[in-house]
């Protein structure tokens, strides 16, 4: 959950005025590239994310987002670290 979460958030404030250089997604999540494009490939099948110029959420991704980022509120709240 925590590397769609965190790959959603970053793919949703990327610059949609080029194509995303998906190398810089990479160095941000610190996960391999080949890695990185099975996950980016998860997230279209599951249809939270669509590549028409440039990979970013769908609806249903910002849905997604959006109760990641309440479940880590939430977390910290609690005092659970979620690395």
């Amino acid at each position: 959950m925590k590397i769609y979460g965190d790959l959603l958030t970053i793919l949703d404030k990327e610059d949609r005025t080029e194509k995303i250089v998906l190398t810089r997604i990479q160095v941000q999540m610190k996960v391999p590239f080949d890695r990185l494009k099975i996950y980016i490939e998860e997230l279209e099948d599951l249809g939270l994310v669509q590549d028409d110029i440039s990979l970013k959420p769908t609806e249903k991704g910002k849905e997604f987002i959006a109760e990641y980022e309440k479940i880590i509120v939430f977390m910290k709240r609690m005092g659970i670290a979620y690395r």
